[in-house]
C-alpha cells in the first residue's frame, strides 16, 4: 500500500511539472547591465530569454542584440529562423527606423482545427450614386531620394574598405564621416561635393577626436561654401546604406567624444 502511494505521488508530481513546462513561454533571467564601449559612459540593460541562441540577448524595447569580436553591441536581424548580427551599433540610431524586427517568443501549438470558410459573394460594380460627387483620385507623394545617393563622388566610399569600417554623422558641422578602427590612418568627412581627408600625423597614434579638432573650422567653411545641408531623413537612409557596404553605423558623433 505504501509503495502504491509513493508511485501515485511521484506520478502526480511529474504531471504537474510537465504541465508547468508546457504552459511556460519565456524564461527571463535577471536583467544585466552592459556597457557600450564605442560610446563613453553608455550602458543599458539586457535580458536573455530561455530560447535565445548562445551569445544573444534582448533589449528592454524588444530587439535582439549580440556582441562582436571587438566587444561592440550590435542589433540582430532574422534570416528565416536564424539570427544574424547587423552593422547597426546599439545606441547609434532608433531601432524602429531600421529594417529589423523585434524578438518574438516562439509559441507552442496546442491543437489544430480545420474550419470551412464560405467564400464571400462578389462585390457589385462601383457606380457613382446619383447626387453624390465622384471621389477624386488619391495622389501619392514622390519618394524622397537624397542627392548624395546619385553622386558617385559620395558612394565611392563604399569601396574604401581598406580605410573605412564605420560611418556616422558628425554633430558640428552636421555631415557624414567615415574612418577605420579606434586609431585610424585617416578620417573622411563629406563637404557636400567631395570627401575631405584628414591624415593621422606620422608616427603618432591618435584618436579620431584628436585628429579632427584642428580641422573643424575649415570643415565648417567648406560645408557652408558648398551650401550643403544634411536632413534628418538622410540619416536613416545612410545608416541602411552603410550596412549594405558592410560598415558599422555609429550614429551622431560629437567631435570630442569619438
Amino acid at each position: 500500500m505504501k509503495r502504491t502511494f509513493t508511485i501515485l505521488a511521484l506520478f502526480l508530481t511529474l504531471t504537474m511539472l510537465s504541465a508547468s513546462i508546457a504552459t511556460a513561454t519565456t524564461y527571463v533571467v535577471e536583467p544585466v547591465l552592459v556597457a557600450q564601449p564605442v560610446y563613453a559612459g553608455m550602458s543599458f540593460y539586457v535580458y536573455r530569454p530561455y530560447n535565445m541562441p548562445s551569445g544573444w540577448f534582448v533589449t528592454f524595447d524588444g530587439y535582439p542584440i549580440t556582441r562582436t569580436a571587438a566587444g561592440v553591441w550590435v542589433y540582430g536581424s532574422y534570416n528565416g529562423a536564424a539570427l544574424l548580427p547587423t552593422s547597426y551599433v546599439v545606441g547609434s540610431i532608433h531601432p524602429q527606423s531600421l529594417p529589423i524586427v523585434q524578438y518574438v517568443p516562439s509559441a507552442a501549438v496546442s491543437s489544430m482545427q480545420q474550419i470551412q470558410v464560405t467564400p464571400l459573394p462578389p462585390l457589385p460594380s462601383s457606380q457613382p450614386l446619383l447626387g453624390y460627387p465622384v471621389p477624386a483620385a488619391v495622389t501619392i507623394p514622390p519618394t524622397y531620394v537624397p542627392e548624395w545617393t546619385t553622386q558617385s563622388s559620395f558612394t565611392s566610399i563604399g569601396t574604401w574598405n581598406k580605410l573605412v569600417d564605420r560611418m556616422g554623422i558628425l554633430e558640428k558641422p552636421r555631415v557624414p564621416i567615415a574612418w577605420k578602427g579606434d586609431r585610424p590612418e585617416a578620417l573622411f568627412v563629406w563637404t557636400g561635393k567631395s570627401w575631405y581627408q584628414i591624415q593621422a600625423r606620422p608616427g603618432i597614434s591618435e584618436k579620431p577626436s584628436e585628429m579632427i579638432k584642428e580641422h573643424l573650422y575649415a570643415l565648417t567653411r567648406m560645408v557652408k561654401n558648398n551650401a550643403f545641408e544634411w536632413k534628418d531623413a538622410d540619416t536613416a537612409l545612410l545608416a541602411n546604406q552603410a550596412a549594405v557596404w558592410g560598415y558599422l553605423w555609429m550614429g551622431r558623433i560629437a567631435p570630442s567624444n569619438f
